[in-house]
């Protein structure tokens, strides 16, 4: 049965022009096949049974590494090719790295996350039972009382990635064209994903910032701090996304910002004593919304916009400021 909280909005998107709500029942999805199961021996499942994000995994022998971005919420797993023999295993669980170091992937099916233990991994190979390895961790947040090195604010449209490394003096390389550090933003210290934009870069340097990545612990007092961090910047709400609801805030232009923010006070506090799975709420400069809002075609310039994600299931709040060109506007 639909929660209070659901019914209420779907009367509620009667009355407020670019709001929607799904309040058809939920369909359920047919059982999956079950296919027959067969050892293939350069194909890993990695299984995150943690409370927390699995951002992404990182494989290395020593001469060769390999990396992929997984995005793995509590529960979920995905595939991946197993380049097999001994190797450094490195997760990046978004707040914190993990590292095993000498596991063996010659004949292994699977990697799991343990639920009780963070730097615990099980290795299941195609016969025996399952190891159970230890390894070590490494916070990405700093202590409470921590300055941070530079500010979000430092970073801007088209820079390259050699002055966003001038800024913030002190990195870890994930990846070739991914940068982690700590960065300050809404009197907080977060860490922060930089990614390179390196299609049309000749060297790493000369690449544009395509995004910066910023993830803390998601409570309601940082989230306050991110929007109005945000509003004093002059970006207001563009797009809101929670579970069964919808808002395109450019379409009620004609309501009072007041409005706007008890909206988004409404949702995600809700969202935060109840849901599960993940919100998001896209910010714009004030005047790309209202251009948007009275004009069909999108505005001649690049610009950038923040994405605020509550990822409630690993308690996790992420905020995302991605470069857009006209280019990328238009699409």
């Amino acid at each position: 049965m639909p929660s209070m909280f659901v019914l209420l909005f779907c009367a509620f998107s009667l009355l407020v022009p670019g709001l929607s709500v799904n309040c058809a029942q939920p369909c359920f999805a047919a059982p999956r096949v079950q296919e027959e199961a067969q050892a293939v021996q350069n194909t890993l499942l990695l299984s995150n049974k943690s409370h927390h994000d699995l951002v992404a995994i990182r494989l290395s022998d020593g001469t060769t590494t390999s990396f992929a971005r997984m995005d793995l919420g509590p529960g979920s797993e995905d595939e991946l090719e197993n380049p097999g023999g001994t190797v450094e295993v490195r997760l990046d669980l978004g707040l914190s790295l993990c590292t095993w170091k000498d596991i063996n992937l010659t004949h292994v099916q699977s990697l799991t996350l343990c639920p009780e233990h963070e730097t615990c991994l099980i290795v299941q190979r195609d016969k025996g039972r399952p190891l159970h390895v230890r390894g070590t961790r490494e916070s990405l947040l700093p202590a409470a009382d921590a300055r941070p090195v530079c500010s979000l604010e430092g970073f801007h449209t088209g820079m390259t990635m050699k002055d966003a490394c001038g800024l913030i003096k002190t990195y870890y390389t994930m990846e070739e064209d991914v940068y982690l550090a700590t960065l300050g933003f809404a009197n907080q210290v977060w860490s922060a994903r930089l990614y390179a934009n390196t299609d049309n870069a000749r060297e790493l340097g000369d690449a544009q910032l395509e995004n910066v990545e910023l993830r803390q612990t998601l409570s309601l007092p940082n989230l306050k701090g991110v929007l109005q961090a945000l509003a004093r910047q002059n970006y207001v709400p563009w797009q809101a996304t929670f579970p069964g609801i919808e808002m395109t805030f450019s379409e009620m232009l004609n309501y009072p910002p007041a409005v706007h923010s008890e909206l988004i006070r409404v949702c995600t506090e809700a969202f935060l004593k109840q849901g599960r799975g993940i919100a998001s709420i896209m910010f714009a400069p004030k005047d790309l919304v209202q251009e948007l809002a009275t004009s069909p075609e999108f505005p001649q310039r690049d610009t950038q916009l923040y994405t605020i994600s509550l990822h409630r299931d690993s308690d996790t709040l992420i905020l995302d400021m991605t470069a857009y060109s006209v280019e990328d506007l238009q699409r």
